[in-house]
């Protein structure tokens, strides 16, 4: 988490909701170009690479009240990556939950 945290932002370099076209985890750290919704599918990564049996799902959620859009990362169904940069989130009930995908399924397309 703590390296996601400090990774370096620019603008948008992934499509949050077109998983298909999302980089491999060794396609983003050799470009070194992070968006705050690659952030998520690189924390994603780094769970499925180092536990794989840890449920992860990639979810495009939005939150109109907060002004809130972009990809985050629910890991074993209670813990939300990315909503607030740095922090490891309780699942938020009050958001719309856009696009959703699981890591395993982004891992097998992009191989």
């Amino acid at each position: 988490m703590d390296w996601w945290k400090s990774a370096p932002l620019s603008s948008m370099t992934i499509d949050p909701v077109d998983h298909k076209s999302w980089p491999t985890p060794w396609e983003m750290l050799h470009k070194g170009d992070f968006c705050e919704n690659s952030l998520a599918l690189g924390m994603a990564y780094t769970i499925y690479y180092a536990n794989n049996k840890i449920p992860i799902e990639l979810v495009f959620v939005q939150n109109k009240n907060d002004s809130i859009q972009r990809l985050c990362a629910i890991v074993a169904e209670k813990h939300l990556l990315n909503y607030t940069h740095g922090v490891i989130s309780n699942r938020p009930t009050t958001d719309t939950i856009v696009y959703k995908i699981d890591i395993d399924n982004v891992v097998k397309s992009s191989y």
